[in-house]
């Protein structure tokens, strides 16, 4: 079986969907996890957070990263939940010292052509490894970006699921700005595609009733869930009752070793700035002074990357149960 190379770079702890990513991963023997790093905010916690995950799948093999957690420009942190139902108190989990920045580049540019990046939150860490050595963009295999917003969509309650600028390249506007513009390869999975695909409730049975350490892990996360889920959208303006366990990253890890869930488009996506209304809480504290928000609008020009628009929920949601239920271990091929 031909094996994907991949770091994985995410912010874990927030939202659940990035723990039960990087089991997903962990658990996937068609990917070889080179390394996990993490970005955005407290990177430290994060990485402590991924490094406790891994423990639990298994997988303490997988070294972690602490990566870069402030943006090029501005401040927009929202806060979070991060660690609830996977660290305990006063757990201290190790991780690598090398900074992620260091170890993407080292693994892209001793690799060339065989490591994929896969960002499940800001490009940060992409971003800056660009800066500080520019072949990374000649060397790496591909990025895949689970960011952007191609077609907002609205679900049946007049809920409007997907807003018209994304929150992972709004974190860091400036490094997704640099990142589209870099000319690599890139595949981009925006949240208009993702919130098609949430976890259906007889594949969560599944998980919920498995013995697997991973599925345990997933079932307390999700059950932690929905009250979080409803003060984090009050708290962005958006109050409703909890509405689904969408896969949004567990299905950009996939993409990186299984092309038949989504159905991608070549189309040339460039970063521009729109003003906005103070929709979102998280965009009050721009230094700047403005409210310029990043958007990912499709343009008539020279496809620069592949891009998510269709997806096979159903395997989605059947694909991800299968692998949290396996013996923990599964990943290793």
């Amino acid at each position: 079986m031909a094996q994907t190379r991949i770091i994985l770079d995410t912010d874990i702890g927030t939202y659940y969907d990035d723990a039960v990513a990087v089991m997903f991963a962990a658990q996937s023997p068609e990917l070889i996890v080179e390394g996990v790093t993490t970005c955005y905010g407290d990177t430290h916690l994060r990485a402590q957070i991924a490094a406790k995950v891994l423990e639990i799948s298994g997988r303490s093999d997988i070294p972690v990263f602490k990566g870069i957690g402030v943006p090029m420009r501005d401040e927009a942190l929202m806060f979070g939940f991060e660690g609830d139902g996977i660290l305990e108190p006063g757990e201290e989990p190790a991780y690598e010292e090398q900074h992620a920045v260091d170890f993407m580049i080292e693994t892209i540019m001793n690799n060339p052509g065989e490591i994929t990046v896969v960002t499940l939150g800001t490009v940060s860490n992409i971003a800056h490894a660009i800066i500080k050595e520019p072949k990374v963009v000649d060397n790496i295999k591909e990025l895949i970006m689970m960011a952007g917003v191609i077609v907002p969509i609205v679900d049946e309650k007049g809920v409007r699921r997907s807003p018209i600028e994304e929150y992972n390249f709004n974190n860091d506007k400036i490094a997704a700005e640099l990142v589209l513009r870099s000319g690599m390869p890139m595949s981009l999975i925006p949240i208009d595609v993702t919130l098609g695909a949430p976890l259906l409730d007889e594949d969560l049975e599944r998980i919920r009733t498995s013995d697997s350490p991973t599925a345990k892990l997933a079932t307390k996360i999700f059950d932690l869930w929905p009250p979080q889920e409803k003060l984090i959208y009050t708290a962005v303006g958006i109050p409703t009752d909890h509405t689904a366990l969408w896969l949004h990253d567990p299905l950009t890890v996939m993409h990186a070793f299984d092309r038949t869930l989504m159905q991608t488009y070549p189309l040339h996506i460039e970063a521009e700035y729109n003003a906005s209304p103070v929709e979102f809480e998280m965009y009050i504290h721009n230094t700047n002074g403005k409210q310029d928000m990043l958007r990912t609008n499709p343009k008539k020009l020279p496809p620069n990357m592949d891009v998510a628009l269709e997806v096979d929920g159903v395997a989605v949601s059947r694909l991800f149960a299968d692998r949290l239920i396996a013996p923990v271990g599964n990943g290793v091929a």
